[in-house]
């Protein structure tokens, strides 16, 4: 009895970490998608409500969907209390905060760090230019992204599954 209840929890245990895989790498696609929204909001907030840069990112993180959000009311209370002059330094110490938050990889952390070079030394014009130059990188990565969530998603799930069906071989 016993080690059927152990088998039934090893199958258990491997399915749902397989299951869990997947369904954090769902999570970073929408993550990658709500960025996108998040920067197209934040250039309308420049360019067309000339809203500066601590009160537009106040604006689109509260107005962003999800947890996205977070990073950038981090970095607008970061700009309000002028820690640093350098918005890069700014940026780079929201991305550090609100890390835990988040299901993005080490590429994606890399990527947003690259936002942070040029805020704070930009006139209006090319802020618009460092802004759709990220939304260009983020949907590429998001289409590389949907690309090998439409590939593996069932190989991640699947093997959480064999794994735990092997294991319960094993201990019969």
């Amino acid at each position: 009895m016993l080690k059927v209840i152990g088998m039934m929890m090893v199958f258990a245990g491997c399915s749902w970490s397989g299951i869990y895989l997947d369904l954090k790498y769902r999570k970073r696609i929408k993550e990658l998608e709500n960025l996108i929204y998040a920067f197209e909001y934040l250039k309308g907030e420049i360019n067309y409500r000339l809203t500066p840069l601590h009160e537009a990112c106040l604006r689109v993180g509260i107005d962003s969907r999800h947890e996205i959000g977070q990073l950038f009311i981090c970095f607008a209370k970061l700009l309000r209390g002028k820690h640093s002059v350098d918005g890069n330094a700014l940026w780079q110490e929201a991305i550090k905060k609100e890390r835990y938050r988040y299901h993005l990889n080490n590429e994606d952390y890399q990527l947003l760090s690259e936002f942070g070079r040029g805020l704070g030394h930009m006139d209006k014009e090319m802020q618009q230019g460092n802004i759709d130059l990220m939304q260009n990188k983020l949907k590429l990565t998001l289409d590389l992204a949907l690309k090998e969530q439409e590939r593996s998603s069932k190989l991640r799930t699947g093997m959480g599954i064999l794994v735990g069906a092997c294991l319960c071989i094993l201990i019969i």
